[in-house]
């Protein structure tokens, strides 16, 4: 679980745990190390600080999982905006090299958190994933060129999901 310590993957990671999975957490921690406190000594978590713009580790840490759950990155709009450069660097260019060290070292299921912001403003009651996507900032811009990214990766063996959740929080 890439960002597995930020705010959605430090309520995954237990649940993870609890249903009997063994758990490698790949985190830069830049909020602390107090959200997986709580799990942190349990005997199926390997907790690995470092960067998914690291390719040398990728390549360490990601052979024997059988599956890939993107959490890292700069999340949200005013959070980029804080320092584009620092995500787009995380937020964009990590994501080739992570999906295809995944990818080379044997990961069948890549589950990629993308964002509803790729919709963009739409006039229509029931935005479903029939709709274009007309991401507006960076931010979504990003998001929707990883999908792209992802998809273009999809073979037999190796199985992407993309999830857009709104706001989480």
């Amino acid at each position: 679980v890439t960002g597995g310590a930020g705010y959605v993957g430090a309520v995954l990671v237990p649940k993870l745990l609890e249903q009997g999975y063994n758990v490698k957490v790949l985190d830069l921690f830049i909020y602390g190390e107090d959200a997986l406190r709580p799990v942190s000594d349990h005997p199926n978590l390997e907790l690995i600080k470092g960067d998914i713009r690291d390719r040398a580790l990728l390549e360490k840490v990601i052979p024997g999982c059988e599956s890939v759950i993107h959490l890292a990155c700069i999340s949200n709009d005013p959070s980029f905006e804080l320092n584009p450069e620092l995500g787009k660097s995380i937020n964009y260019d990590a994501f080739p090299g992570l999906v295809d060290v995944s990818k080379n070292q044997g990961v069948r299921r890549f589950i990629y958190a993308s964002s509803s912001s790729v919709y963009g403003l739409r006039d229509e009651e029931n935005v479903t994933e029939d709709l274009a996507l007309l991401p507006l900032t960076d931010y979504s811009k990003y998001k929707a060129m990883c999908e792209d990214i992802l998809l273009e990766k999809r073979e037999p063996g190796f199985h992407p999901l993309i999830l857009r959740p709104a706001t989480v929080c």
